[in-house]
């Protein structure tokens, strides 16, 4: 997804920590410590690191996906997984039981009209009508996952170009954490942590301040 190399962060991180010849930490070290930030980073912002992809639902209401996240349903994809159909809604559970109790167990269709999600168990979800069971139905979604791995120093980065300062506070957390509570390092660890946080948190509220539908509420 990103075009930096993981060499360029771990250099930038290197010479914060004044350890550009790596004397101190090794590169492979480095390397590990920045997938380590990657998948924290996926787990603070889930958005950071979505695929759009075609699955095929299973018969009935209930669905998984094989991501980390389900984030949207967009459509459905006909039979074939190739033709684009209607957008498919998202809607409150308790809605659709209190207007149809025995939605569960209705005919199964050949498209979906609605889907419904609960964040507590972010990698299920169900669809309303129920899904036939001898007919093929796809449907497009958007789904968090785990970000690829950099397996060489030579690799880019699995997330957006815009998270590299974030990636770097989280492995100077890493290098500096690895001293006792007693050292000055271990002080400035806890910096860089706090800084990861913080940098995501600003980074979250300008993305609400820059949204159209945020900014039309703030008029």
């Amino acid at each position: 997804m990103g075009t930096i190399t993981a060499s360029a962060i771990i250099a930038g991180a290197s010479e914060i920590a004044v350890d550009e010849d790596n004397v101190l930490w090794t590169l492979p070290n480095a390397l590990n410590w920045l997938n380590d930030a990657q998948r924290a980073l996926a787990v603070v912002r889930p958005d950071s690191s979505v695929k759009r992809n075609i699955i095929q639902l299973v018969a009935g209401t209930a669905q998984t996906i094989t991501g980390r996240r389900i984030m949207a349903v967009i459509r459905n994809m006909g039979d074939d997984g190739l033709t684009a159909g209607d957008a498919i809604r998202l809607i409150e559970r308790g809605s659709l039981d209190d207007l149809d109790p025995a939605w569960h167990s209705a005919a199964g269709e050949t498209s979906v009209d609605e889907w419904i999600y609960d964040v507590k168990v972010p990698k299920s979800f169900f669809v309303n009508p129920p899904v036939h069971a001898s007919t093929a139905v796809y449907i497009e979604l958007d789904e968090a996952v785990n970000p690829t791995d950099c397996a060489e120093q030579s690799s880019t980065i699995d997330v957006d170009d815009v998270y590299a300062p974030v990636l770097t506070e989280w492995i100077l957390y890493r290098f500096f954490a690895r001293d006792s509570e007693e050292t000055p390092n271990y002080a400035r660890a806890m910096t860089h942590y706090k800084s990861f946080f913080s940098m995501l948190g600003l980074k979250t509220n300008m993305e609400m301040k820059a949204n159209p539908k945020t900014r039309e509420h703030l008029k």
